[in-house]
């Protein structure tokens, strides 16, 4: 039941009495919440469950709680939940950050701080745990002559829910091509975030010394990316000719079937 104060001979209805005995077999009566959600006064000895499919975030401010307050938190939804300190101070041995099915509890040793503490299981965020995936493919035939780099227009966003996550990112260009017309054609392949490049493939795929076309096939590119951020962050798959002039290719199939270019993109926890 959320704190309440009694005073001397009151009686107890049934009601306080089965809320009484819910919070001392731990956990007290549950509020579930679908999202984002801050604190408040009345969630002092209660549960709090949270039951979304995208990630939450539970703020608390100072001022609501007193030395000596408890706030159990359960995560039920697929989306990680994160405790946030608003305006008041959280501190913590493992994570705050809750995956789905995890749970623990916040425990306030003044008005303004508090300790979160996990319950046992695997920490989200630790142990390698994927936190989240995100996949987008790029299903047009593009080419390009420019000996700088370009977009291919194959790019996944990932907004990660720890800056301490890793992102492992999984690439596959389909059909990559170097056209005829002349011995120095060849494919160049990279991966960047924003602006900044975390994997280069090469600049010479498909190279040969001769004056023909030459189809490499799938070229992959799997590369694990520290961002160090919450934010939103885009990674791009870029690409160009070696010599210019040429034609560097992507998706050319030369048949009836579609193909396709993918990146994958999976917030692992550090």
């Amino acid at each position: 039941m959320a704190k309440q104060t009694f005073t001397t001979g009151q009686v107890l209805t049934a009601a306080q009495m089965t809320s009484l005995q819910q919070t001392a077999m731990g956990g007290g009566s549950a509020t579930a919440k679908t999202a984002s959600y801050t604190l408040v006064a009345a969630d002092a000895g209660a549960t709090v469950i949270m039951n979304s499919a995208s990630a939450t975030t539970i703020t608390v401010n100072t001022s609501l709680f007193s030395a000596g307050d408890t706030v159990f938190i359960q995560n039920i939804g697929a989306g990680v939940s994160t405790i946030t300190a608003g305006t008041a101070t959280v501190s913590t041995a493992s994570s705050l950050a809750l995956a789905q099915y995890e749970s623990g509890s916040l425990y306030f040793t003044a008005a303004g701080v508090s300790i979160f503490s996990k319950a046992d299981g695997a920490a989200a965020g630790g142990g390698g745990k994927v936190l989240q995936v995100i996949q987008s493919t790029l299903v047009a035939d593009i080419n390009t002559t420019s000996t700088s780099f370009t977009s291919t227009g194959l790019t996944v966003t990932i907004t990660p829910s720890l800056n301490t996550s890793k992102v492992l990112l999984l690439v596959t260009m389909n059909e990559v091509e170097k056209n005829s017309g002349g011995n120095g054609s060849a494919v160049k392949l990279e991966l960047v975030r924003g602006g900044t490049r975390v994997y280069f493939a090469g600049d010479r795929i498909g190279h040969t010394n001769t004056d023909i076309r030459n189809n490499v096939g799938s070229v992959a590119m799997n590369h694990l990316d520290s961002p160090a951020t919450t934010s939103a962050t885009t990674y791009t798959v870029n690409f160009a000719q070696f010599s210019s002039g040429l034609y560097a290719l992507i998706n050319n199939s030369n048949s009836d079937n579609t193909c396709i270019s993918s990146i994958i993109a999976m917030e692992i926890g550090a």
